[in-house]
C-alpha cells in the first residue's frame, strides 16, 4: 500500500475500539504498521477503497485513512428492566 496520512477521526476510533490505552503516538505508529500489513478488500462508489486486517477494516480515500471498524461486534446481552424492578 502506498504512504497513508492517518486522519484524526481514524486514529481517534482506533484509540476507542481497539487500543484505549495507547498514546496518540503510538495509536499512530501501530496504524501505520497495520495498514502496511492490510489487504485490499474492495472499491466502494465514492472512490473509497476497502482494506481488511483480520476483523478491522479500514476505509482509506484519496490517500488519508479515514475510518477504523471491527468488522461485527459480539452481542450483548440485554441488561435488567429497571422498570419491573421497580414494581
Amino acid at each position: 500500500m502506498h504512504e497513508v496520512v492517518i486522519s484524526a477521526h481514524a486514529a481517534q476510533r482506533y484509540r476507542e475500539r481497539f487500543a484505549g490505552n495507547l498514546s496518540w503516538t503510538a495509536v499512530h505508529r501501530r496504524l501505520v504498521r497495520l495498514l502496511a500489513r492490510a489487504r485490499f478488500l474492495e472499491a466502494q462508489p465514492g472512490g473509497s477503497r476497502i482494506y481488511r486486517l483480520r476483523d478491522m477494516r479500514f476505509v482509506v480515500e484519496g490517500g488519508v485513512l479515514v475510518t477504523v471498524y471491527r468488522l461485527h461486534y459480539r452481542a450483548v446481552p440485554p441488561g435488567e428492566d429497571l422498570w419491573c424492578l421497580a414494581s
